[in-house]
């Protein structure tokens, strides 16, 4: 098998150099011949890994609009099968692996998803890269390129200048390590561009730091930050600055006040709703996580229960990770009105999500909304792209996240139906699932549901930052086309903690 591999890898690394699109399709076809379930998850990762090497050499000699254009199959393909890689990974030790496999995968998925406008979610792979090897000078160029573009859709002076210092200090620590050449000259003009923005040696921004002396307080707030779960641009920096404070929010929107009299645009309502409702979900999930190894809480004391010889929590603390799962899930749909009313889509509420939203038509007449068709909105494009991870049952369309079913199980089975979850080191709850009827209940391990429950933060998460970014960038052009004198600026107060009755 190594050798038909090697002999793979050779025939699509000739045909990538070559551009010979005939022979990247062969190799594909050849990839499907393989039976995978005879493979070891090396091999298949391995696998995995070429197939996404065509679809990106293909991505890239199209002459569609590369840069823009949202419905793009060999992206998604791409992105696809650089999870599935990872994700066969995970079962493998690092002796097994004994490759830089691991290493090339994180990094292509980085480029990748930053491609599409996902920026926060590509940083935390590069971060992961150059963590693995702190002198990977790639990664480093490609994390500074990230910044310096999400910096343009921060409004915070102190936050955009931190971004754009980090950005600076990775072009110049790429830069002295080597990059490859195409890279060269991008770094280089953007090192220059920064280097006559400010004196950055002797500028040194700051961020503000929020938090009591509660010892429970600091352990929660460090726990946000070391898990990338601060609604904070700065929390994409760095996951060791503790006390980040939940900062984001939606940038200054400029409104018809003849066509649009509300007193405030309806956006921002909708945004504090969902912020609050994010950070309590992420309160419980970090409630439930340190309660793990607790005492039974007095709330579960007599209560009368059989058992039923499957090693089953019934605990409080898993009922919290249930809350918290479904409560983020439900952001995203919520996500979807806001951008239904602020890019005037016209879609009615009642028939809102967050994966129709972008569409009209149904079946084989959806068709993405033409104003998206070629937009050149770069986070709106990413938040498009994060909206595809997900599994609907009525879009026939293969999510980008092979684990997305997995997600949607659990989210259907803890509102309509039945989660069971089970101790892990007793109980095999994939076998069980692949094994037995699903219908009614969805066996899963208490490792799995808290991983599943992060995961889903981070990208509810994204979405949040993703939107800012999106309205920033469209507000942006909006002012652009618009005579200074005709803007009149609103302040907006903030509310403070002790008024939030």
């Amino acid at each position: 098998m190594k050798l038909k591999l090697e002999k793979l890898a050779s025939w699509i690394d000739t045909s990538i150099e070559t551009e010979d699109i005939q022979s990247l399709n062969s190799a594909l076809a050849n990839i499907e011949s393989f039976d995978r379930k005879t493979l070891t998850d090396l091999e298949n990762a391995t696998l995995d890994f070429y197939t996404a090497n065509v679809f990106s050499c293909l991505r890239q000699a199209s002459n569609d609009r590369k840069d823009f254009a949202w419905a793009n199959p060999n992206v998604d393909n791409e992105i696809y099968f650089l999870r599935s890689a990872l994700n066969y990974l995970r079962n493998s030790s690092t002796m097994e692996i004994g490759t830089d496999l691991k290493l090339r995968i994180t990094t292509n998925l980085a480029n990748v998803l930053n491609h599409v406008g996902r920026f926060t979610e590509a940083i935390e792979y590069w971060d992961q890269a150059i963590s693995d090897i702190p002198e990977f000078s790639m990664a480093i160029g490609n994390r500074g390129m990230a910044l310096f573009w999400y910096s343009r859709f921060i409004e915070d002076p102190e936050t955009q200048a931190l971004f754009l210092k980090s950005s600076r200090v990775a072009f110049c620590n790429a830069l002295s390590l080597g990059v490859e050449n195409h890279a060269k000259a991008p770094m280089l003009e953007l090192l220059e561009h920064l280097n006559k923005l400010a004196n950055w040696d002797e500028l040194n921004p700051g961020f503000s730091i929020f938090g009591g002396e509660d010892e429970l307080e600091k352990a929660y707030r460090k726990w946000c930050v070391q898990h990338r779960l601060v609604l904070n641009q700065a929390n994409d920096l760095s996951s060791s600055i503790d006390g980040l404070q939940d900062t984001l929010t939606l940038p200054s929107i400029v409104t018809n006040i003849r066509e649009k009299p509300e007193w405030l645009p309806v956006p921002y309502a909708i945004f504090n709703q969902l912020k609050q409702e994010f950070v309590s979900a992420r309160f419980l999930l970090f409630e439930a996580t340190r309660e793990q190894d607790l005492p039974l809480h007095f709330s579960d004391y007599g209560i009368i229960l059989y058992d039923t010889l499957d090693y089953r929590f019934y605990r409080l603390w898993i009922e919290k990770l249930k809350m918290a799962f479904l409560s983020a899930h439900t952001i995203l749909d919520k996500v979807a009105y806001i951008i239904n009313e602020y890019w005037e889509i016209g879609h009615p509420i009642h028939k809102v999500d967050f994966n129709s939203v972008w569409f009209f038509g149904k079946g084989n007449q959806r068709k993405l909304i033409e104003k998206f068709t070629e937009c050149d909105n770069w986070p709106l494009r990413g938040l498009f792209s994060l909206s595809r991870d997900f599994y609907y049952q009525k879009n026939a369309d293969r999510p980008l996240d092979p684990e997305a079913k997995l997600l949607h199980d659990i989210r259907n089975h803890i509102a309509h139906k039945y989660l069971r979850v089970h101790v892990d080191d007793l109980y095999n709850a994939e076998d069980d699932r692949s094994l037995n009827g699903l219908e009614i209940s969805f066996p899963i391990t208490e490792i799995e549901l808290t991983a599943q429950t992060i995961k889903l933060l981070k990208l509810v998460r994204s979405t949040l930052i993703y939107l800012t970014a999106a309205v920033a960038h469209e507000e942006s052009k909006r002012t652009a086309s618009i005579s200074s004198g005709m803007i009149a600026h609103m302040p907006i107060i903030q509310v403070e903690d002790i008024y939030r009755n």
